[in-house]
């Protein structure tokens, strides 16, 4: 007999209903007013990105398959823990997904040699280096190539959050499965928790239309799984 799912539309007040979501609201290309200008705006848009990931990874242990590990923090170390998540589950983890992480790792790499570069010839009044170092290699730490990497952070950010998306619905999909199995076997209803991982943003007032900042979280609807029959019993059909 086929089991009959309520989707409950989403109020206010959601909590009791047993849905959740992970991450915070995220931004792509941040403003970075006191963090040392392009470098500081670098490392603001990398943090987004491994945010990210680190959300990722908990969706995935917490609510699939995947046994928790001590957590990682750097955007290369969660890149590193994710591609191996995807090689023992290729089938859990979208379509996209691996070659988006090799990207992710490449340029987490040489976001780290231009943060953490240091100054061959720097000034001790002013502060200023024209050339910069990192494990004995030159650096290219000029505007055009600090605009370019921030660029390929925001991009990678973009389709991350996609992907995420798609992810979303692969662990939403497992979650249904495992409370369709529980009402079966227990005869009770079951609220799974249904999550909506990357699901919010951030504007400025800067970028709104009217002036005023905004942060919106998009939440999946609460769903509920009811016993074989039940729908029968309630309406008489």
């Amino acid at each position: 007999m086929v089991l009959a799912i309520l989707e409950v539309a989403h109020r206010r007040h959601w909590s009791g209903l047993g849905r959740v979501w992970v991450g915070a609201a995220y931004s792509g290309r941040m403003a970075a007013s006191g963090m040392g200008g392009l470098v500081g705006e670098l490392a603001l848009s990398d943090a987004s990105l491994s945010a990210l990931l680190s959300d990722i990874r908990q969706a995935l242990t917490q609510y699939g398959p995947v046994a928790a590990s001590p957590e990682k923090s750097t955007t290369g170390s969660l890149t590193k823990e994710l591609l191996g998540i995807e090689k023992r589950y290729p089938a859990l983890l979208p379509i996209g997904f691996r070659p988006w992480l090799v990207q992710v790792q490449s340029v987490a790499e040489q976001r780290n040699a231009v943060v953490h570069a240091i100054g061959r010839d720097r000034c001790v009044d002013c502060g200023r280096s024209s050339t910069f170092e990192h494990k004995n290699k030159p650096i290219d730490r000029s505007e055009h190539r600090l605009r370019m990497l921030i660029s390929d952070v925001d991009a990678l950010l973009a389709q991350g959050i996609e992907l995420a998306g798609e992810l979303s619905d692969k662990l939403n999909e497992l979650l249904l499965d495992e409370a369709r199995r529980r009402a079966r076997a227990t005869g009770d209803p079951q609220f799974p928790p249904q999550i909506n991982i990357a699901g919010g943003w951030h504007r400025c007032g800067s970028c709104t239309s009217n002036g005023q900042a905004e942060t919106v979280i998009a939440a999946p609807p609460a769903t509920a799984v009811l016993p074989p029959g039940t729908v029968q019993r309630l309406f008489g059909a």
